[in-house]
């Protein structure tokens, strides 16, 4: 008992630091770990106050709940969650029946309400009962209303101290105690785990995104991407509020690297074409990987200032070694650069940068073409 308690302390504690997740199994399980503890407790408790019938009914009570036990353990969840919640109404009503009201039994019905609500929601094995969590409330209700006809109808049955006022509010307030404490409990975990849910959905969804909208390997955005980013600036164009260019790159005899050194040393090459492209750009500029060994990138500004950034960038490479398994590459790139105007659609603007960086391929390579020739 001493190793469960702890495992449920340490579970608590990751649970509200966010680094556990309850199985549906563990759910059920700590619940009739509970249900046994209780059960044991008014057992003594009522050995002490010499209720023969209560203490027999409560060790019979436990038996049964580690026989559910056994049932959860084999993964018959639904059903150890059902009878689970049977047994706790029906020791509200024979508790009810032996004792009356007075001590507060009969209010276990309302904490089967948001138990059953919870098990329901969040455990898989309930999803095809979905009137579960509504029948079983309103078999709770039920069975409180039937506490209250005892109540007027019949006497106590059995023996115990009524005349000891004190021991009686203690009851009645330790009942009160433990049937808000699984309402409280109860609540709390489904609040959690809504929350939980909702925090691995938007992480879920926030990786979807990143897959949708940036490269595996270069961690560039994708041409997707880059797509936004090209019709808005076309937009902004056409409405007069900014100017635009267009820098298409190609790595120079990327296949060859490839076919010498291998595709290890070609994605290197590709890392650090974009690593050198990234950090030779501007916080308004956006770059992607195009397709391939094409890099596009969008400059805010004239053809000028996209020739002069598109130089720099070249340079750069230019000098930069790549090495990779003791072998070592020298990259270049040629680039073409075109000034977005208003009437061309997206598509030949890039065609255009895209027949300039053809021309410096066609004629030396390693150059950043700016005009038709």
């Amino acid at each position: 008992m001493l190793t469960i308690f702890k495992n449920l302390i340490s579970m608590i504690r990751n649970l509200i630091n966010g680094d556990e997740y309850i199985s549906d199994r563990s759910k059920i399980t700590y619940s009739l770990y509970f249900m046994s503890f209780m059960h044991i407790s008014y057992a003594l408790l009522f050995m002490f106050c010499e209720s023969a019938f209560l203490a027999l009914y409560n060790l019979l009570a436990f038996l049964i709940v580690q026989i559910l036990i056994r049932v959860a353990a084999n993964k018959h969840l639904f059903t150890a969650a059902t009878l689970s919640a049977v047994e706790i109404l029906a020791f509200s009503v024979v508790s009810t029946l032996a004792l009356g009201n007075s001590m507060n039994f009969n209010l276990f019905c309302f904490s089967i309400i948001p138990m059953v609500f919870y098990v329901s929601s969040t455990i898989k094995d309930f999803k095809k009962h979905s009137y579960f969590s509504l029948l079983f409330s309103l078999l709770s209700l039920a069975t409180y209303a039937a506490t209250i006809v005892i109540r007027t109808k019949n006497a106590p049955i059995t023996n115990f101290p009524y005349d000891n006022i004190l021991l009686i509010s203690i009851i009645e307030i330790a009942n009160s105690i433990i049937i808000v404490g699984m309402i409280t409990i109860f609540l709390f975990l489904f609040t959690w785990e809504m929350k939980n849910n909702t925090a691995t959905l938007e992480k879920r969804n926030q990786q979807l995104l990143q897959f949708a909208n940036v490269d595996p390997l270069t961690k560039l955005p994708n041409r997707r991407c880059m797509m936004q980013t090209l019709n808005l600036a076309m937009h902004e164009l056409s409405r007069g509020t900014s100017v635009f260019s267009i820098i298409l790159g190609d790595i120079d005899n990327f296949k060859k690297i490839n076919d010498n050194y291998g595709h290890d040393m070609g994605d290197k090459v590709l890392l650090t074409v974009a690593h050198t492209i990234s950090s030779q750009l501007r916080e308004c500029d956006a770059v992607c990987r195009w397709g391939g060994e094409e890099i596009l990138i969008l400059i805010r500004g004239n053809a000028e200032s996209a020739t002069a950034i598109a130089e720099r960038i070249r340079l750069n490479i230019a000098t930069t070694e790549v090495v990779h398994n003791n072998n070592a590459v020298r990259v270049s790139m040629t680039f073409g650069v075109t000034q977005a105007e208003i009437g061309y659609r997206i598509e030949q603007i890039i065609q255009s940068a895209d027949n300039r960086m053809y021309y410096g391929k066609q004629h030396g390579k390693n150059q950043v073409v700016s005009q038709n020739h």
